[in-house]
């Protein structure tokens, strides 16, 4: 059917182009239709383009490029206090570069000790001569212990002298430990005497 069509539009096409509509139809459509208006012309306002400034551009980078390092900062003090924590390397540096698992041992002794003479200076603050003789022991021990210390970086067998600088510290714990139960004694004593007084 397709085909048929075709055919007889193309044999016929000079007879198709005889018949043309007059311009009378043409202005009478134009009339019927409505109205143009003229287009409106909206102008666009853009902002005035700027080159950028580059001290802005600069500054912005420089921002970032602060904040930066202040995370960096603060990532690697972090990182330092862990690793402190851990090893104690600031109260025992030479202990922990020659032996890293020794260091947290001897770093955990050192603040038992220290909390321990707090302790019994505390306890010995109505009695100072006491806390003089008790001192007197300590102080030969924490001799010793520094001896061992500054043996520590020219002895060829360092693993010897941090063990015997952990027993060094344990002594001292022992002996605070010693001193605190006396002192416990005395105070329980001098209050059974006070209420047996009373």
């Amino acid at each position: 059917m397709k085909d048929k069509l075709q055919r007889f539009v193309r044999d016929n096409r000079e007879a198709f182009d005889v018949y043309e509509p007059s311009d009378d139809l043409w202005n009478r459509l134009n009339q019927q239709l409505p109205a143009e208006e003229a287009p409106k012309v909206v102008a666009e306002v853009t902002p005035p383009v700027s080159a950028p400034n580059p001290f802005k551009q600069a500054w912005r980078n420089l921002n970032w490029r602060i904040a930066a390092s202040i995370a960096l900062v603060i990532g690697l003090g972090w990182v330092g206090y862990r690793v402190n924590q851990n090893y104690g390397i600031t109260e025992a540096p030479e202990v922990a570069l020659s032996n890293p698992t020794f260091a947290k041992q001897v770093s955990q002794y050192t603040q038992l000790i220290d909390t321990k003479r707090d302790e019994l200076r505390q306890m010995t603050e109505s009695n100072p001569n006491l806390y003089k003789e008790f001192a007197v022991e300590l102080d030969q021990l924490e001799r010793s212990y520094q001896n061992l210390k500054s043996d520590l970086p020219k002895n060829p067998n360092q693993e010897v002298v941090i063990q015997a600088m952990i027993q060094n510290l344990q002594w001292q714990i022992d002996l605070l430990n010693q001193q605190l139960d006396i002192i416990q004694r005395i105070k329980n004593k001098n209050n059974h005497a006070n209420d047996k007084i009373m």
